[in-house]
């Protein structure tokens, strides 16, 4: 496999089609694909702090919208800047172009910020935490339980997915999903989860679940996918998403049946609708002993909902592909041709040929699909 360091190429990324239909297709998978370009981004300032311990990047969503590439970091940024930002294609791996910063309200109330989501018809773009805390008979961590949304074009306007319009947060749904998900051995409601995975079609957002059990100490790694089904309504001025009330579990995927030789323990890390391709890419990533890596798979509208098993998608070499080294956390299509993956190597100084990742940068892939 050959790997090339990225040479400020992505001004090609301007002139990329978006696909206006939202109809979901079944057409043919893709049988292969290969890393083509790598870098790494500068996500802020080289030593930024806050509360005097150095802020590092630990970018976990990624999202195209045919203009800029918008990224989300996992954790807090001090005042004045954001866990969310934006930079044009072509600057991605120019660190003399700092990044613009998200910087309305609602971006920051928000923690833990896990994948991004576009309607096929470009109309709205939606963010998602991770859902992984709640603080019984308090609020204090209301804030991880949050989904926000946006006009395409109109960031500076996020709004909070909620049952009505004046909710900061959307703890609202959590219970939903709680009973979703109950088992056996936690009827009813359970305990703990994490979504790590955000898709849209034009009637359902997906949601991919990493974890789930009784704590973030005792938990199960999942490839689980729950949707919803949502629509659009007038709010005065202002267009209004609304959720039903018809949560179900469309796809139970278990990794280790549907290839027992790769790494374990690998998890849902990502979940994204291709409307250039009509299929759903997944990312699954591991974090165990020192080791970092990513496998990529695909699946059509059809299987999906039909509870079949993903694919795994391959090299020319016929091997799994994948990210060694790097946690692919996001990934988002670029054009018919292309995906974008971020990683989110929490604190490691991963790297990238001679390069050696510093803490305010994350590493970046581009892989070409054949």
């Amino acid at each position: 496999m050959t790997y090339r360091l990225p040479a400020i190429t992505l001004t090609i990324l301007l002139f990329a089609v978006g696909c206006k239909t939202a109809k979901l297709s079944t057409g043919k998978l893709p049988a292969t694909a290969t890393i083509t370009e790598e870098g790494f981004l500068n996500c802020f300032t080289a030593g930024t702090s806050l509360n005097g311990q150095p802020v590092w990047c630990e970018a976990s969503a990624v999202l195209y919208n045919g203009k800029n590439v918008f990224f989300a970091n996992d954790k807090d940024m001090p005042g004045g800047q954001s866990p969310v930002f934006m930079k044009a294609p072509e600057t991605l791996a120019d660190s003399t172009k700092p990044p613009t910063y998200l910087t309305a309200a609602p971006f920051s109330q928000g923690t833990k910020y896990e994948d991004f989501a576009q309607t096929p018809d470009r109309r709205f773009v939606l963010l998602t935490t991770a859902f992984d805390r709640v603080k019984p008979g308090g609020h204090d961590w209301d804030r991880f339980n949050t989904i926000l949304y946006w006009r395409s074009g109109d960031e500076q306007h996020p709004h909070v997915l909620a049952p009505d319009d004046t909710s900061r947060t959307s703890i609202a749904y959590r219970q939903q999903i709680a009973q979703l998900l109950a088992t056996e051995e936690f009827p009813g409601a359970i305990p703990y989860f994490k979504i790590e995975g955000l898709a849209a079609t034009d009637k359902q957002l997906l949601f991919g679940i990493r974890e789930e059990g009784k704590s973030y100490e005792s938990f199960t790694y999942r490839a689980k996918i729950i949707s919803v089904s949502y629509s659009v309504e007038k709010a005065g001025e202002a267009d209004r998403i609304r959720l039903a009330n018809d949560w179900k579990i469309v796809n139970n995927f278990d990794i280790a049946s549907a290839d027992p030789s790769l790494p374990k323990p690998l998890a849902i890390s990502s979940l994204e609708y291709d409307p250039h391709r009509g299929c759903f890419w997944m990312l699954t990533s591991m974090e165990a002993n020192g080791q970092l890596d990513a496998y990529l798979w695909v699946i059509t509208p059809s299987d999906l909902y039909a509870n079949k098993p993903f694919s795994l998608v391959r090299n020319e070499e016929g091997q799994p592909l994948h990210t060694p080294g790097h946690k692919a956390e996001d990934l988002t299509p670029l054009d018919h041709n292309r995906l974008l993956l971020i990683s989110d190597d929490d604190r490691a100084r991963t790297t990238i040929g001679a390069q050696v990742r510093q803490p305010n940068q994350a590493a970046y892939t581009i892989l070409t699909i054949k």
